[in-house]
């Protein structure tokens, strides 16, 4: 069992990436209203907080479950979570520095992954399967199921100043549900490999939750107006409904894959393919294939490089 000042160290490393969780992955749920200019940006960035403190307590068990007991056939020790936690930090500040989106979920489920076979566990099959293939699946359905989205929208909601009001108004609704659903599904990647560290100390996985929700909440309240500013100008270019499309797409499967399935799932993941799935459909200023294909090449890389990352820092760890 660790010291009580390792776990406060292990702690505030799981704070860290919390924090940076909710600056930027629970933060984009609300750019679209923004962008619409339905809310300004420091109320946005309030709502995102509360609510998605608010849904990573009412739903982060699934996913925090999953990485910090399902990946690898074993528990995950201290040592084990606190180097998955560096490795994932050290992923997600790397996409800062290169002004480049690093999805967490691909490089938490990465570092898990690796110190876990370092660890000499063997991967749980089941999971891996699961994981896996609702990430492929998710891409190609968010691509259909947007693409859908659009073409219902142009058929059924006309083009007037009243149905650009409701449409406001849905936007900005869909906003705070993915606000509360993004806190549920984005917590257990900051908190997750710390499960089994609170088990040795005898406390269940809620106090750790709330810890997480606490984080992603500071984050929002502190480092997500500049976020959101910058993305929403992204969504004002793509439209009122277009946004609205995106975001009917990108809710249901969040919800589905990481709150009810236990998966860990990237918004950038759901959110990017929804777009291309719109820009398909010829909404917004279409799909930029050169942009698309490095994004998915980035997802690869972090996924690949966060497993090895980890798996050797802990082989390191363990020869010393």
């Amino acid at each position: 069992m660790p010291s009580v000042l390792l776990l406060a160290v292990g702690l505030l490393i799981s704070f860290g990436v919390a924090a940076v969780t909710g600056a930027s992955s629970v933060s984009v749920s609300m750019a679209p209203a923004i962008g619409s200019n339905s809310i300004g940006v420091l109320r946005g960035a309030f709502f995102v907080g509360l609510v998605g403190f608010v849904g990573a307590v009412a739903q982060g068990a699934a996913v925090t479950r999953g990485v910090g007991t399902e990946v690898v056939s074993g528990p995950i020790s201290f040592e084990m979570g606190t180097i998955a936690l560096v490795v994932i930090g050290l992923y997600v500040g790397l996409g800062i520095y290169l002004e480049h989106s690093i999805p967490v979920a691909f490089s938490t489920f990465g570092s898990v992954a690796g110190v876990g076979l370092a660890a000499d566990y063997s991967p749980n099959f089941d999971y891996w399967s699961l994981t896996l293939s609702s990430w492929v699946v998710s891409g190609v359905v968010a691509v259909a199921l947007a693409y859908g989205m659009v073409q219902l929208i142009r058929r059924y909601v006309p083009n007037s100043p009243r149905a650009d009001r409701i449409t406001d108004r849905a936007v900005l609704f869909a906003g705070i549900v993915f606000s509360f659903i993004g806190g549920g599904s984005q917590v257990g990647l900051a908190v997750g490999p710390l499960v089994g560290t609170v088990q040795e100390f005898g406390f269940g996985i809620l106090p750790l939750i709330v810890f997480g929700g606490v984080g992603i909440m500071v984050g929002a309240w502190t480092k997500s107006p500049v976020m959101l500013q910058a993305v929403g100008r992204q969504y004002a270019s793509l439209g009122q409904r277009t946004s609205l499309a995106v975001l009917l797409t990108a809710i249901p499967m969040v919800q589905i894959i990481a709150n009810v399935l236990g998966v860990p799932i990237s918004y950038n993941h759901i959110i990017i393919n929804s777009i291309a799935g719109c820009g398909f459909a010829g909404a917004g200023s279409g799909v930029d294939t050169r942009k698309y294909a490095g994004t998915l090449a980035s997802w690869l890389v972090t996924l690949v490089g966060s497993t090895g990352t980890a798996y050797l820092l802990y082989e390191g760890i363990e020869f010393v």
